[in-house]
């Protein structure tokens, strides 16, 4: 029989042990987390799904740089929740492990098939407060291929764990995981812990679809470095290859000039609705339903007495010079007049007076006299206010007709002058 005095020492130096073992495994707590928020402007979301795994194991329980593993595990999900932008994703929390007083069943599914709440991902890790139990990830991954089932788009799986004590089916079943969903699928991990055949193991599981990467959980501490892993996991860069603010995938003109101003849709924008970009433009405040040229400024205006030529030149019938002579006939001076008024009225037109005869005479003397006919016509605008700088006189003699020069009324209309508005 066992003395009484030696089961009490013996209960007291297990109590002692216990209380020691106790000392050793105290920890503190998390560090303090500032989330950063990410802006929606640059990125898009790439995944339509998104499964946290959260071990929930003994091994959990041990301390990793003076901080509970499973504390440390439960705050990179719940900083990534509350990083994370609202988004239109299906979620998933599922642990595995568990303590008896948590769970008898050695993986559960405590939040989701569901939209992606904030709140609801939240309450979902307060029924998991403590660590114990086995290691069955492999259960976890089995379940959450039932777990997605019927859903559609791209998937994100984070897992987060000390990857210990696993066993040798847990890769089996991630690459069945793999299987069922291909190439909407991408594992993340997040390595708590620092025991190499667990980081091998969470190495591994990272690198099953080609997409993912494994994260030391003391790299995600910072706000900063947890917004840089929701991206990742979450969205995606746009592109915005002409540098406009617009991303490509929404931009209707990519080849727009960079510093152009773009509207909504990456076009540039065209404020007076003239027909020409702003950046093009260089008479921006045009009224509307002006025409306009190439530069977005107000064409040239005739005055009432031109025919426009499909060329875009003036041509003025009632122009008349002395026959075989430069001097223009009195009857001219209306119509001259008249140029006078619309160039004044645009002040930043420019023209060229051009001199047409007929095919009557010889060829040298209709140039001489196409030159000083149109000089005769600038000598007058001149000589009423239009600056000499504006206007230049150009003969064309007989190699222009607008007419056949068989009949008197064909070589009366090639008898002309024209005016050329210049750009």
């Amino acid at each position: 029989m066992v003395k009484a005095g030696s089961v009490l020492m013996a209960f007291s130096m297990a109590l002692l042990v216990g209380l020691t073992g106790c000392a050793v495994q105290q920890t503190s707590p998390p560090p303090a987390f500032q989330a950063q928020p990410i802006s929606g402007g640059g990125y898009s979301q790439k995944a339509d799904n998104l499964v946290f795994i959260l071990d929930a194991s003994s091994s959990m329980s041990e301390a990793y740089n003076g901080v509970e593993k499973f504390a440390l595990a439960r705050n990179v999900v719940a900083n990534f929740n509350q990083t994370m932008p609202d988004l239109s994703v299906q979620t998933v929390v599922r642990t595995f492990g568990h303590d008896p007083r948590v769970s008898p069943r050695n993986t559960e599914k405590i939040y989701g098939l569901s939209p992606y709440s904030r709140s609801g991902v939240a309450e979902s890790l307060k029924k998991v407060p403590v660590a114990g139990g086995p290691s069955p990830l492999y259960a976890a991954l089995k379940e959450t291929i039932a777990d997605l089932k019927g859903t559609t788009g791209e998937i994100a799986v984070v897992i987060v764990s000390d990857g210990k004590d696993m066993g040798p089916e847990t890769l089996a079943v991630a690459n069945a995981l793999k299987s069922a969903y291909a190439d909407r699928l991408c594992i993340y991990t997040v390595s708590v812990g620092d025991e190499a055949s667990g980081r091998s193991m969470m190495n591994q599981l990272s690198s099953l679809t080609g997409c993912g990467k494994d994260v030391p959980v003391d790299t995600l501490a910072s706000g900063a470095a947890m917004a840089d892993f929701v991206q990742t996991v979450l969205l995606t860069e746009q592109m915005d290859s002409d540098g406009d603010g617009v991303p490509d995938n929404r931009d209707a003109c990519p080849g727009t000039p960079r510093g152009a101003p773009v509207d909504e849709k990456g076009c540039p924008k065209d404020s007076d609705g003239d027909g020409v970009y702003d950046y093009m433009d260089l008479c921006p405040d045009t009224p509307k339903g002006t025409p306009v040229d190439k530069n977005g400024c107000p064409l040239p205006r005739a005055s009432k007495s031109a025919e426009v030529t499909a060329a875009g030149t003036w041509i003025y019938r009632d122009v008349q010079f002395e026959v075989n002579k430069s001097e223009l006939k009195p009857s001219a001076h209306r119509v001259l007049d008249e140029i006078v008024e619309s160039m004044e009225a645009q002040p930043n037109l420019r023209i060229e007076v051009q001199g047409h005869t007929d095919s009557t005479g010889a060829r040298a003397y209709n140039q001489k006299l196409s030159e000083r006919r149109a000089q005769s016509v600038v000598d007058y605008l001149k000589k009423e206010g239009i600056a000499a700088n504006r206007m230049s006189a150009k003969g064309y003699g007989m190699d222009q007709p607008m007419d056949t020069n068989a009949t008197v009324e064909g070589r009366a209309r090639n008898r002309r002058v024209e005016i050329k508005p210049l750009q």
